[in-house]
């Protein structure tokens, strides 16, 4: 009789190990929850540069930038086979950095989800935001998770002589608010 007292201890014990086991393991991996995810940040800054380096100026439909926008219509953008990168460095090149910054503006207005912030840089240059707020620069210095995304670009200045410009580098920093 004392043979079976001895087996009920030891499954007790063994279920009671095995509980606070498990309930380690369960506050240990929950800990982790709240952690930023690199990889969505990583893909909006590697998203946004592909957007940007892909995507033409005639291919856009946006009364500021695209085709028949108020930018077309100035004259100041005049070739639809530009990608939006390369129309940015066109503009950096001409060093018309303000309407860089408002071409930028426009075109990622409904790109970016509204909890990251972003800066797009061309050689080392500033052109969005030009100016940025007290709250934009808080808010990179505080990020866990700042990442970048870089490409070059070039493009011609002047097709009968066959002149180009660039390249320049283009670099797309992306980090959660």
């Amino acid at each position: 009789m004392m043979i079976k007292k001895r087996g009920y201890f030891f499954i007790l014990d063994a279920m009671l190990g095995l509980s606070v086991l498990v309930i380690g393991v369960f506050l240990i991996t929950s800990s982790y929850i709240n952690v930023p995810q690199h990889t969505q940040v990583g893909l909006l800054a590697d998203d946004l540069l592909d957007f940007m380096s892909k995507r033409k100026i005639q291919d856009l439909n946006n009364p500021y930038s695209g085709i028949g926008g108020e930018l077309w219509k100035q004259g100041i953008i005049s070739n639809p086979d530009n990608s939006l990168l390369q129309q940015m460095g066109e503009f950096y090149e001409a060093n018309k950095l303000d309407i860089a910054e408002k071409f930028i503006e426009n075109i990622s207005k409904d790109v970016m989800p509204p909890q990251f912030r972003y800066e797009v840089w061309m050689n080392n240059q500033l052109l969005y935001p030009r100016n940025p707020t007290i709250e934009h620069t808080a808010s990179r210095e505080n990020t866990r998770v700042l990442l970048t995304s870089k490409k070059l670009t070039f493009g011609i200045k002047n097709q009968t002589i066959s002149s180009m410009w660039g390249p320049y580098k283009a670099e797309v920093f992306v980090w959660e608010k």
